[in-house]
C-alpha cells in the first residue's frame, strides 16, 4: 500500500474473496457476534461465546445451496431469557406447565429458510412418524424462537404469517403440544393443540444434526 503497488480497496477485496463463508469458523463468529449484538451478555450476566458447530464445510455449503440455513441455540439457555432477547413476549415464555428444552451444549441445527412451514394438515404424531423415518428432529419453543428471529434478521422475513408450525419437542401439560407462528398484529404468538388435532394452516419444520456427532 505504501509504495502504491496494490490501493486499500484492492486489499480489502482480496480479503472478502478470502473470506469462505461455508467454513465452520466464519459460522461460529458471525452467530456469536449476532447474538453478542442483541445483547446476550448482558441477560446471561456474563461472557458469551459458542462451540464450533460439528458440520462440516461440504455440510455447510450444501445446506446453504439446498435453501437451509444453519443456527444454533445456546446452550443453557432458557425460553424466558430467548422471550427477553428478542422481544418475543409470549405467555409461552413464564408458563410453568410448558416444557422446558434446555440444550446442554451448543446445539447447531440445520433447518428450512421458508416463510411457509411443510407437512401442512397433519397430526403432531403423523409428523413425528415422518420425521423419525427420515431421521430429522423436530422444534421446540425455544430452537423455533431463534429460526423466527434468524429469518426476520437476516432474511428479512417472517415466518408462520398465515400458517402455524407444530413445536413438537414442547409439551404442555404432558399430553397437548405447543404450535407457533405470528398474530395478524405481528407479535409471537403460541397455543397447544392436542397431538392428533390438524389443520391445512398448520405444518411442521425439520431440524438437521450432523449425522457424525
Amino acid at each position: 500500500i505504501d509504495d502504491h503497488i496494490i490501493s486499500t480497496q484492492d486489499l480489502l477485496r482480496f480479503q472478502t474473496d478470502t473470506i469462505n463463508i461455508y467454513e465452520p469458523e466464519y459460522i461460529r463468529n458471525e452467530m456469536e457476534k449476532w447474538y453478542i449484538n442483541y445483547g446476550i451478555e448482558t441477560i446471561l450476566k456474563k461472557k458469551f461465546t459458542l462451540d464450533l458447530p460439528h458440520f462440516t464445510k461440504a455440510e455447510i455449503q450444501e445446506a446453504y445451496e439446498s435453501g437451509d440455513m444453519i443456527i444454533c441455540l445456546p446452550k443453557g439457555i432458557t425460553r424466558k431469557q430467548l422471550s427477553e432477547l428478542f422481544h418475543m413476549n409470549t405467555w409461552a415464555a413464564t408458563n410453568e406447565f410448558v416444557m422446558d428444552k434446555i440444550e446442554i451444549e451448543d446445539f447447531w441445527f440445520q433447518t428450512k429458510i421458508s416463510t411457509v412451514p411443510e407437512y401442512l394438515d397433519k397430526t403432531a404424531s403423523e409428523i413425528k412418524a415422518i420425521f423419525a423415518r427420515e431421521n430429522k428432529l423436530a422444534m421446540s419453543l425455544e430452537r423455533y424462537m431463534v429460526f423466527v428471529e434468524r429469518m426476520r434478521s437476516i432474511y428479512r422475513k417472517l415466518p408462520d404469517q398465515k400458517y402455524k408450525t407444530w413445536l413438537l419437542n414442547s409439551k404442555y401439560e404432558n399430553s397437548a403440544v405447543l404450535i407457533a407462528g405470528q398474530a395478524p398484529n405481528q407479535d409471537f404468538s403460541v397455543h397447544a393443540w392436542m397431538n392428533n388435532f390438524h389443520s391445512p394452516m398448520v405444518g411442521g419444520r425439520y431440524v438437521i444434526i450432523p449425522d457424525h456427532i
